[in-house]
């Protein structure tokens, strides 16, 4: 049980949700018919775990061969942070998820139902 309290506390810990919230929001937009949410929730663990971080280093003026060796790091120890990756993956779903909704809630159209409940305008 420790262990699954480690991974949560690690996957969302509170300088990495910020990120997280962002890029979801994001993706959140991008989510239609032809891209559900699980494809659009790679994409932003793409960009979380990797571009991101990236990014980051090139703007902070980092060598060439330090972001390779980054990146060489990250594939050889992606066995041992795949539980990490996982919970990430999850979180970052249901932010999409929950974006998506909320998008789709502020932009349908009012049915004539709803229309009929709302009181008439006073003139």
């Amino acid at each position: 049980m420790d262990d699954l309290v480690y991974i949560l506390n690690l996957g969302f810990s509170g300088s990495d949700l910020w990120r997280a919230i962002i890029i979801a929001f994001f993706a959140a937009m991008l989510v239609s018919k032809t891209r559900p949410v699980a494809i659009m929730g790679a994409w932003a663990l793409l960009v979380d775990r990797l571009i991101w971080p990236l990014t980051g280093m090139w703007l902070a003026g980092a060598d060439s061969v330090i972001m390779t060796d980054t990146v060489s790091g990250m594939m050889q120890s992606l066995n041992l942070d795949l539980g990490l990756y996982l919970v990430r993956y999850a979180g970052l779903l249901v932010m999409i998820g929950a974006f998506a909704h909320l998008r789709r809630r502020i932009h349908k159209p009012r049915t004539d139902k709803a229309k009929a409940k709302m009181k008439p305008a006073h003139a």
